[in-house]
């Protein structure tokens, strides 16, 4: 008798958890079925980067995640910052990230998740060529380095506007390393950009540090889609809220040490 009343609740379990199955939220729609496409550039440590060949990062990491829990594969296509939040408006990709803050202006254009992160921008200087560059105080007669077409750029001209620093030098987004090396060769003599790529970029470079976060300039980063795909917009935003809550954001955060 022990024996059937065993097969009876295994045969009810089996029930239970193949109701649960079917009852499963299916994939989200996307461009291909069971595929999410990723647009991203490659140029943005520790966000999403190129190491010894392979395509790394925080961001890489952290929708591999996303596209797991909504039982997609995931597909990143490199593109370049000057286009690809109009290629995402156009519906190129799923979605696109890359340390993108949220701002009215792009949520005029495209949705968002809620952020995953919110961070800051930082000033960078070399120590040697600028030893008394303590703040932001301390910049009005300098030079900045920043992204083309970025918040870097916008926090950076309304700076000038201001009388707070006198000049601003504008990069291609891919060619941060230029900007750096300008800095170092006394060429600018800061460079602002968010935090966690700034961080990535003074633990790489001996002779660089941060001297101040630009106040009032929050940057909440977050992920971007087409405003005719509210429901991948939901579920993304639902996977996000569980990985952050069963832990699995922080391991990300420790293993790509970005706050």
């Amino acid at each position: 008798m022990a024996w059937r009343a065993c097969a009876v609740v295994l045969s009810l379990m089996s029930l239970v958890c193949g109701g649960l199955q079917a009852r499963a939220d299916p994939p989200p729609d996307t461009l291909t079925p069971g595929v999410l496409r990723i647009g991203t550039y490659f140029v943005n440590p520790p966000f999403e980067y190129i190491q010894d060949g392979a395509r790394v990062g925080f961001e890489v990491d952290l929708m591999k995640e996303v596209a797991e829990r909504l039982r997609l594969k995931p597909r990143f296509v490199d593109t370049r910052w000057e286009t690809i939040l109009q290629q995402m408006r156009d519906g190129r990709y799923d979605c696109i990230v890359g340390g993108i803050t949220v701002t009215p202006a792009r949520e005029k254009i495209l949705a968002w998740s809620r952020p995953y992160m919110t961070t800051t921008l930082s000033i960078i200087v070399d120590t040697a060529k600028s030893p008394d560059i303590h703040g932001i105080d301390d910049l009005k007669d300098a030079s900045v380095g920043v992204q083309a077409a970025t918040t870097d750029y916008d926090v950076a001209t309304r700076m000038r506007a201001e009388g707070r620093i006198v000049g601003v030098k504008v990069y291609p987004f891919a060619r941060i390393k230029d900007a750096m090396s300008d800095l170092r060769a006394g060429r600018i003599t800061a460079v602002m950009k968010v935090y966690p790529v700034a961080r990535w970029f003074v633990r790489q470079t001996p002779g660089l540090r941060i001297v101040a976060q630009v106040p009032d300039a929050p940057q909440p980063l977050g992920i971007g889609f087409s405003k005719a795909t509210p429901d991948l917009v939901t579920a993304v935003d639902r996977a996000l809220a569980a990985i952050k809550r069963d832990g699995t954001y922080a391991e990300l955060a420790r293993k790509w040490d970005v706050p």
